[in-house]
């Protein structure tokens, strides 16, 4: 077991022995997502306190807080500053040029978690290319923005913070006021003041808040589980007491904003998302919050880099989720012919008309004998219509980044069922989920009414971290509204929870519980088995590795089914699909 208090001391002995001073009390300490300091990290840090004036990098971290991006620039800024550091440090520690290396392979390898900004991440990425003398696979402004991000080893901390003024300035919709000047002013005379906040945002935040922003990670949440690296507060801070849970009110605007801007706009009201957190969000969810959109976005206001990114990313995604389908296309029809002939079939002999002995209808001659001598007045036949009722299916796809090497075929198998589900005139509805800062967001592709909109699932991307349990509720929370008598939810997953909670602590940082593991897979059961005993069927087509299959069987019991072989897709789904029709 981890001894925390070792490797608080491990990570701060590097950071002393980087930065020279053995007196420094630092602001972070950085350590992987199993609590082990991190060497290269925590060099880092202590050496940005050796090469360069801190209290001038402060001063702009507080002047970035005029824009509620600040936490983007910020990491921007720090990556700007391991690559002039590293140059600064390599002659003097050998060794660093193979931690850099060992590092940059994790990147690249996704062992660290990427940043949830599509432009850092890509930015990243390419950087430690580079840092591995590999091309850096971007072009255009994106090229342009890390060249200039490079910073060049012998830049003093005033030419390091007015460059990353440019390119925040240049690149993106940085809403710094009339606080520029300021910010000159305090580099030029080299006085450490504070900058304050926009006067918009000044009754906001208390000094104690804003600096809560100044720990984020340099590396932040990942896409899917828990951060790569993690920054403590000093210790001389943890007794500063603020009402924390006024603070994360105060994020909840600016989160969703962010959210939408990267999933789309909201379906619903604020009222009816509230009403509904208030009913779903809750137990091992009740941190969580939810957001609703068919991926659309504002095109009211104007689009920064990061949007025209983003966009440009999904229809990228689209268009190779599209291509992998025609490049089979033979295979995924015939998958298509094939499934929608067994649904008809298990339709056709389990639910066709049928003769039945009855006490009414009509007389049956060669029975009336029966009536007379042994009392039996089911003399008469009835005409039964074995009617299934209405049925609907609901199919769920996990789209969180652990499916990023599995997009296109996720989005084929989730457009075939659809579509012969729909060939068979079955209602069909289809979104997607995963989770990102505290919010699961439902990605609505096609309605049970919208016959035409399959084609809608090839905009399925993968990206965040995924609350399956709470995606499963919320899913059968809408099924619960529609009217018909046998209700199906079909789930394409990985059946790997994992996301990341955060609950407000008792110091300024909120407490990030995780919800992974056995936590999320038990949580997860949980309410499939709740949903099952309020008479839906629950499916789940396996899309993870062998090592999860025992939580797949844990989920869903035998209502599973895992596909081995593209060419048996159709046959190993008809087959579940079949089990249950029978059952209605």
């Amino acid at each position: 077991m981890i001894n925390q208090k070792d490797e608080k001391r491990r990570a701060l002995n590097i950071i002393w022995n980087a930065s020279d001073d053995y007196s420094l009390q630092p602001e972070f300490k950085a350590y992987d997502k199993n609590g082990i300091a991190d060497i290269y990290c925590n060099y880092i840090i202590g050496a940005v306190y050796k090469y360069y004036d801190y209290n001038l990098l402060k001063v702009f971290f507080n002047y970035l807080k005029a824009d509620s991006d600040h936490e983007f620039y910020e990491q921007l800024t720090w990556l700007g500053l391991e690559c002039s550091t590293y140059q600064k440090g390599k002659e003097e520690r050998p060794v660093l040029k193979k931690l850099r290396r060992l590092y940059s392979k994790k990147v690249l390898n996704g062992e660290v978690p990427p940043p949830e900004r599509e432009v850092l991440k890509e930015i990243k990425k390419a950087h430690y290319k580079k840092a591995l003398g590999e091309k850096p696979g971007i072009e255009g402004r994106m090229l342009d923005i890390l060249n200039e991000l490079e910073f060049d080893e012998h830049m003093s901390t005033e030419q390091i913070i007015l460059r990353m003024n440019e390119i925040i300035k240049n690149y993106f919709k940085f809403k710094a006021g009339n606080y520029e000047v300021t910010l000159k002013q305090q580099i030029q005379s080299k006085k450490p003041a504070d900058v304050e906040p926009l006067k918009e945002h000044a009754e906001e935040k208390s000094e104690e808040e804003a600096e809560h922003f100044s720990m984020e990670d340099m590396v932040i949440e990942s896409a899917e589980t828990t951060r790569a690296v993690y920054f403590e507060q000093n210790e001389k801070t943890k007794n500063i007491k603020i009402n924390l849970h006024k603070f994360m009110g105060k994020r909840i605007g600016t989160d969703r904003s962010y959210i939408q801007k990267y999933y789309g706009v909201s379906i619903f009201s604020e009222h009816k998302i509230n009403a509904m957190e208030k009913i779903l969000c809750v137990g091992n969810h009740k941190k969580s919050r939810l957001h609703f959109t068919r991926g659309e976005f504002d095109n009211a206001t104007s689009a920064d880099a990061d949007d025209l990114y983003i966009k440009k990313v999904a229809a990228k995604q689209k268009e190779s989720n599209i291509n992998y389908y025609y490049d089979n296309y033979a295979r995924n029809n015939n998958s298509i012919v094939n499934l929608t002939n067994k649904i008809r079939n298990t339709m056709l002999i389990n639910f066709e008309s049928s003769m039945v002995n009855s006490k009414y209808g009509n007389i049956a001659a060669n029975k009336v004998w029966r009536g007379i001598h042994v009392n039996d007045s089911k003399v008469f036949v009835k005409n039964i219509q074995n009617d299934i009722g209405n049925i609907t299916v609901d199919i769920l796809l996990d789209c969180s980044a652990s499916q990023c090497e599995r997009q296109e075929i996720i989005a084929s198998q989730g457009y075939i069922i659809a579509e012969s589900l729909t060939r068979c005139q079955i209602p069909v509805k289809v979104y997607s989920f995963c989770s990102l800062r505290g919010y699961t967001i439902i990605n609505l592709y096609r309605d049970y009414e919208e016959t035409d909109r399959n084609n809608k699932i090839f905009n399925y991307r993968a990206s965040g971290s995924n609350r399956d349990g709470l995606a499963i509720r919320t899913a059968l929370h809408m099924m619960e509204n529609t009217r018909s008598e046998n209700k199906i939810l079909i789930v394409l997953s990985d059946c790997k929870p994992n996301d990341i909670e955060i609950n407000p602590g008792t110091g300024i940082i909120p407490v990030h519980t995780e919800y992974s593991g056995v936590k999320g897979v038990n949580d997860t059961a949980y309410e499939v088995k709740s949903g099952t005993m309020k008479g839906n069927i629950i499916l789940c087509v396996f899309t993870g590795e062998d090592e999860d299959v025992s939580s797949a069987r844990k989920i869903y019991g035998h209502n599973f089914v895992r596909i081995n072989s593209t060419e048996r897709f159709a046959d190993m789904v008809g087959v579940l699909l079949q089990n249950q029709l029978k059952n209605l």
